[in-house]
Parts: C-alpha cells; sequence; structure tokens
C-alpha cells in the first residue's frame, strides 16, 4: 500500500486505501475474537475461511475501486501484483 501511495498519493488514490486498511483492522478484529472464542477445530477452521473470503473481497473492492481513478499506463497491472504478492497465503 505504501509503495501505491508513493507513486500515486492523490486523494482518489488515498481514500480507498484508507477505507480498504479500515476495512482490514475490522476484519483482523473480528477474526481473532472468533479465534479466540472457538470451541473446535471446525469453528477454527471456519473463522479463518470466513477471513480469508473476506480477505479476497476487500481486495477486488480495492482493485476495481482504483481501476477507476488511475491513469492508463501500468500502475493497474503493478498495482495487481503487488497485492496478490502481499496477500499470498
Amino acid at each position: 500500500m505504501l509503495k501505491l501511495l508513493e507513486f500515486n498519493s492523490t486523494p482518489n488514490v488515498q481514500e480507498p486505501i484508507r477505507q480498504f486498511l479500515l476495512n482490514y483492522q475490522v476484519m483482523s478484529e473480528n477474526f481473532s475474537e472468533s479465534y479466540h472464542q472457538a470451541n473446535s477445530f471446525e469453528q477454527v477452521l471456519e473463522s479463518y475461511f470466513q477471513f480469508s473470503k473476506n480477505q479476497c473481497v476487500a481486495i477486488d473492492t480495492l482493485l476495481e475501486t482504483l481501476k477507476i481513478t488511475l491513469d492508463k499506463d501500468h500502475t493497474r497491472e503493478e498495482l495487481a501484483m503487488m497485492l496478490k504478492d502481499s496477500f499470498t497465503f
């Protein structure tokens, strides 16, 4: 995210990233809470599975939002690669 902001720090890019990070924080807190409340292996797996799904949705949403604002050079492709690399499991 920081690298992306180095390339383009306009408000059109900053705001979607800020929203993504806020959502990611909430998702992480929810995962942590459900993980610690889990009483079985299945509940732990379900918590992790839901967290992973939420991550994918958040990243897809961020990418779609940024596609609209980014110019037509290779910035979009670089963004997709950076996000894919940073959230590989």
